[in-house]
């Protein structure tokens, strides 16, 4: 009769003890806002109108993403614009995260703050058409990035670059 080594008696129990926790990557971001150009489809954001930014991304439940944050930096200036974005501000369902945002622009066409808010869908008649609109000009762009930690501290980010134009109809 063989005796069995006290190692591999001991093995089961070593292995039980260890558990190996593995989060979700956070991926497939998205960005939107309420202003589409027609001639390519590209979203893009209007300084003299009320601008909206929508973003989305996969990720693990809240409670395992640590921070959320916004940079949105000017093409042409270079300035910054960090916002961290509180995770009560997104709506989580899914497996997936949303902001929708109001965008308030300085002088230089850079994002200023940014007002959390409800969609609300009220029907409206159209507005009156204006016979001889000014043509809307472009005035910048803003690179808009989001950055998600999660608790192991691994970074993911996302980014998409609005043009803005002025005098939009």
């Amino acid at each position: 009769m063989r005796k069995t080594p006290w190692l591999l008696l001991l093995l089961p129990l070593v292995l039980s003890s260890c558990i190996v926790v593995v989060d979700l990557p956070v991926s497939n971001f998205r960005f939107d806002s309420n202003w589409q150009r027609t001639t390519d489809g590209a979203y893009v954001f209007c300084t003299n109108q009320d601008s909206y930014i929508r973003y989305s991304f996969s990720g693990p439940s809240p409670d395992r993403i640590r921070t959320i944050t916004e940079i949105y930096r000017g093409e042409i200036s270079g300035r910054e614009l960090p916002v961290l974005r509180p995770k009560s501000d997104l709506n989580y369902s899914g497996g997936r995260y949303t902001f929708v945002g109001k965008l308030t622009f300085g002088d230089t066409g850079i994002p200023q703050s940014l007002q959390p808010f409800s969609i609300v869908v009220v029907p409206t008649l159209p507005p009156p058409v204006t016979t001889n609109p000014p043509r809307a000009a472009i005035n910048g762009a803003t690179e808009v990035t989001v950055e998600v930690v999660n608790t192991a501290g691994i970074t993911y980010r996302g980014t998409y670059t609005y043009i803005t134009y002025a005098n939009c109809p």
